[in-house]
């Protein structure tokens, strides 16, 4: 199920909103998994009981974790915890891929394909499952009180598909009790529509251009540009505009979700842009691989590994592609690159780092959008033509660079979700919320709803 679907919107949403607010305090949790078991089922029936089976094994295991006394004995449960769910988000999610890869290497080997269906979500409700583990293991927090609070944690609906990352300990004390006023509600409208109106207005127009310009075959420098940047913001758009609804939604049902984004395409640097992007898996990734390797605190061979492996596995998280492996090593490899000069960059004017700094992302957007290597660099050749000799050709990339970088610019600032100026009522901006809101109505009217892009991860 779709949030940006008419059944969603009409029957769905309604309809859970109704039970839960009707449902006794100690039955909201109850009463917001089991919608959201609806919700996941409603896209494929029988994968519902995987999700409860991984809800059952990590709350278990988290227990045993708390439980146990000795510190081997916690380790065990911890190695068991993260061992469960690398294993369930490796076998859905990468056997094929591994299949494939070790074909294309050995061909006489006899291999088959296994076929999988991919769990939607599967790369966020895994993750999840090993914070918490990791989490009782450091003594961060305490084991959910019991089945139904963790699963309503793991299953919640608004961040079940595609994020945010919740950590366990952001919202143990809101499963216990949580408030639920008019104004928090009043927010949580506000930040679903701005959500719908960015996915449904921008990112489903974006991905039509890009579409176009990319996937039917390059058609000339300016044609590739154009594509190029509609994806990064197509990107941009579809998954912020998934994260506000998601925050909007848990704001409807009580729960302060996390912020995921933070203008990524203002960024001063690949430092500052992996502070702004996809924030909650930039903080997992840090706090429970690179920094578990050894971070920064390393001799430099070491840090140049940690981060490496560390963003060659954010792109392997992304898809089961070596495309996106490649493109987490650039982003890995840009990181070391900039590191000795990174108190420059932030002293340089802004007018020249965040163009440099958007110019090198929609480079590895290239690798990200593209189905293979071949493509992301018959794109890159088309975008970029060197030449030796001044020409009309040579002087027109120059330009049509500057021209993407500032549509990238202005882009950003459509539509913006910043949390404090949507906490209290203001009739213009309200009135233009229900414009927006009434707008995304229509355009989905006689059309195919487009899913999520994060839906694939």
């Amino acid at each position: 199920m779709l949030f940006n679907s008419y059944t969603f919107l009409f029957i769905f949403l309604p309809l859970v909103m109704a039970v839960y607010r009707f449902a006794p305090p100690a039955r909201k949790n109850l009463a917001l998994t089991l919608a959201s078991y609806v919700f996941y089922g409603y896209w494929n029936l029988s994968l519902c009981s995987l999700l409860l089976a991984s809800t059952a094994v990590n709350y278990w295991l988290g227990s045993r974790i708390h439980a146990t006394v000795s510190a081997i004995g916690r380790r065990q449960y911890l190695t068991m915890i993260i061992l469960f769910n690398l294993g369930l988000l490796g076998f859905f999610k990468y056997a094929d891929f591994f299949i494939a890869s070790f074909q294309s290497l050995f061909p006489d080997l006899p291999l088959t394909p296994l076929n999988l269906i991919l769990p939607v979500g599967i790369s966020f409700f895994t993750f999840q499952g090993m914070s918490y583990g990791s989490d009782i293991y450091r003594r961060r927090t305490l084991p959910a009180a019991n089945l139904v609070d963790f699963a309503c944690y793991i299953a919640m609906f608004p961040q079940l598909i595609a994020g945010p990352i919740v950590r366990f300990n952001l919202v143990a004390e809101q499963l216990v009790r949580r408030t639920h006023t008019a104004a928090k509600a009043a927010y949580g409208i506000r930040r679903f529509i701005i959500g719908l109106a960015r996915k449904v207005l921008i990112a489903d127009t974006m991905a039509v251009l890009a579409d176009r310009h990319l996937l039917n075959g390059p058609e000339g420098c300016l044609s590739t540009w154009i594509g190029m940047v509609a994806f990064s913001l197509q990107i941009y758009f579809d998954f912020s505009g998934y994260s506000d609804m998601a925050i909007g939604l848990g704001h409807l049902f009580g729960f302060d979700l996390p912020e995921n984004f933070d203008h990524p395409y203002q960024a001063r640097g690949l430092y500052d842009f992996w502070k702004r992007w996809h924030m909650t898996l930039s903080g997992w990734l840090k706090d429970y691989l690179y920094i578990p390797l050894g971070g920064s605190r390393v001799p430099p061979v070491r840090w140049i590994f940690n981060i490496l492996l560390t963003f060659l596995l954010c792109g392997l998280w992304h898809g089961a592609n070596w495309t996106f492996v490649a493109w987490g090593g650039y982003h890995g490899l840009l990181l070391i690159l900039e590191r000795p000069f990174r108190r420059q960059i932030e002293q340089a004017p802004a007018w020249l780092t965040i163009p440099l700094t958007n110019l090198l992302v929609i480079i590895g957007w290239a690798l990200f959008k593209a189905p293979t290597f071949s493509q992301a660099m018959v794109w890159l050749k088309v975008m970029f033509p060197f030449q030796t000799v001044v020409s009309v050709p040579s002087i027109l990339p120059p330009t049509f660079l500057l021209a993407s970088l500032i549509t990238l610019q202005a882009g950003c600032w459509i539509i913006r979700s910043k949390p404090g100026t949507l906490q209290t009522a203001h009739p213009m901006l309200d009135t233009l919320l229900l414009l927006a809101g009434l707008a995304s109505f229509v355009a989905l009217m006689g059309v195919d709803v487009s899913p999520f892009l994060y839906y694939q991860f």
